[in-house]
C-alpha cells in the first residue's frame, strides 16, 4: 500500500505543505571549521599571537570572526556556515601590510591552510621590473594607452618591499593631463586602485607593498595630440629586456628605434610590434601616424574586454552541495505538486461518493 492511502487526503496535504515550508525556509547549512597556521615566510617559523580575521566576500567585505594565533601559529574558526558557494578570506595585518588567503570552496575548508606573512624591507637590489605588454589605441588624434608592469621581488630571504617614498615608479608622456589610472592586481585578480604621486624630477610613484614573487601593476592614460602625427615617448625607470606593443587600428604607420613588426595579434586584431632592450632610465619612443576614428565609450569598453590582457574579476567556484540541493528541491517540488493534485482528486472522489450515498439514503421516495 502506498503512502498516499495510509493517511487521509487532508492530512496528507497539510503534511506536504509543512514539509515544503521546512525545506524551503531553512536552507541546508554546511557547518565546517577552518583550521590553519600563520607562518613567517622570512624565517620559516610559526608566527604566534597574530590577529587572524575571517572575512566574507559578497556584497562588500565583512568581518565574520577574528582570533589570535597560538604559540605554534595555529588557529581554528569553528561553525562556519555556508549555504551557498563559500568565498571567504583570511587576513593578517603584519607591520602595516595585509596578508590574505582565499578560501573559495568546501574542499579547501576540509584541510588545514597556511597563511604566510613576511618581514618588511626597503632593499631594492633584488627587485626586477619589466613592461612585457603595452596597448595603444588611436582615437582621432589621441592615444588610449594601457601598460602592464611586472614587479618581481626576489629578495633573499623573502621579504616584502615597504617604502612610503615609493615601491614602484613609472613615467608618462608629458602630454598626459588627465585620465591617469593605476591598479595593482591583487588576490583572485581583484584590481586594487592606487593613487599615483608625482615624483620630483618627473614621473610618478605608488607605495603599495610589493610582496615576494610577481606583482602586477597596470597603468592606463590618455595622450592628446594636435594632429595624427603622434609620438608616444616616456622614460622607463627600470628599463626592459623586451616589450610587446599592440597598436589599434592595425593599419597605422608605426616606427621607432628598435621597433620591429611582429605580425598581428590574433585575439585583438591589433598590429603587433617588438621593442628591443631599453636600458634603465632610457626612453621608449614610438611614432604612430595615420587617421583613426574616435573611440566611443562603448568601443573603449569593448577594447578592454577584448584586450590580450583580460580584465580581472572575482571567480566564484561552483558549490556541488548547493547545486545538488537545487536538484533535490526541484524534484521534490514536482513530486509535491503531483501528490497534492492526487490528494485533492482523491478527496473530491471521496466527497462525491459520500454525497451520492447520502442522497441514496435520504433522497425522496418515488
Amino acid at each position: 500500500m502506498s503512502f498516499a492511502f495510509c493517511i487521509s487526503p487532508s492530512r496528507l496535504v497539510r503534511f506536504l505543505i509543512s514539509l515544503a515550508c521546512l525545506l524551503y525556509a531553512s536552507p541546508t547549512l554546511a557547518q565546517q571549521t577552518i583550521q590553519g597556521r600563520v607562518i613567517n615566510g622570512t624565517t620559516n617559523l610559526p608566527a604566534p599571537h597574530q590577529k587572524v580575521e575571517l572575512l566574507t566576500l559578497g556584497e562588500g567585505m565583512k568581518t565574520a570572526s577574528e582570533i589570535e594565533s597560538g604559540s605554534d601559529g595555529s588557529f581554528t574558526f569553528s561553525a562556519v556556515e555556508n549555504s551557498q558557494t563559500p568565498h571567504l578570506l583570511l587576513r593578517v595585518l603584519y607591520h602595516g601590510v595585509n596578508y590574505n588567503l582565499s578560501v573559495a570552496s568546501h574542499e579547501e575548508m576540509e584541510k588545514p591552510v597556511t597563511l604566510t606573512i613576511y618581514e618588511p624591507t626597503q632593499r631594492t637590489e633584488d627587485i626586477q621590473v619589466s613592461m612585457p605588454v603595452m596597448l595603444a589605441q588611436a582615437s582621432a588624434n589621441a592615444l588610449l594607452v594601457q601598460q602592464q608592469y611586472l614587479v618581481v621581488n626576489e629578495t633573499p630571504p623573502k621579504k616584502t618591499l615597504v617604502n612610503p617614498q615609493g615601491t614602484f615608479f613609472f613615467d608618462t608622456p608629458p602630454e598626459v593631463t588627465d585620465e591617469l589610472n593605476v591598479v595593482v592586481v591583487g588576490l583572485a585578480g581583484i584590481p586594487l586602485p592606487q593613487t599615483p604621486t608625482p615624483k620630483s624630477g618627473g614621473g610618478y610613484f605608488i607605495s603599495y607593498p610589493m610582496k615576494p614573487g610577481v606583482n602586477e601593476v597596470r597603468v592606463s592614460y590618455r595622450v592628446n595630440f594636435n594632429s595624427s602625427q603622434r609620438e608616444l615617448k616616456h622614460r622607463l625607470f627600470y628599463g626592459t629586456s623586451t616589450a610587446r606593443v599592440l597598436i589599434l587600428p592595425a593599419d597605422l604607420q608605426v616606427s621607432g628605434d628598435g621597433v620591429q613588426s611582429a605580425g598581428k595579434d590574433s585575439r585583438t586584431q591589433a598590429a603587433m610590434y617588438q621593442v628591443k632592450r631599453i636600458r634603465k632610465g632610457e626612453f621608449l619612443d614610438i611614432k604612430i601616424i595615420g587617421e583613426a576614428p574616435k573611440v566611443s565609450e562603448s568601443d573603449d569598453a569593448s577594447r578592454d574586454s577584448e584586450s590580450s590582457e583580460p580584465q580581472m574579476q572575482v571567480v566564484r567556484l561552483p558549490n556541488p552541495v548547493f547545486e545538488k540541493k537545487e536538484i533535490i528541491l526541484g524534484a521534490f517540488g514536482v513530486f509535491f505538486v503531483l501528490t497534492i493534485l492526487y490528494a485533492l482528486r482523491q478527496r473530491t472522489r471521496h466527497t462525491n461518493k459520500t454525497g451520492a450515498s447520502r442522497k441514496g439514503i435520504h433522497g425522496p421516495q418515488a
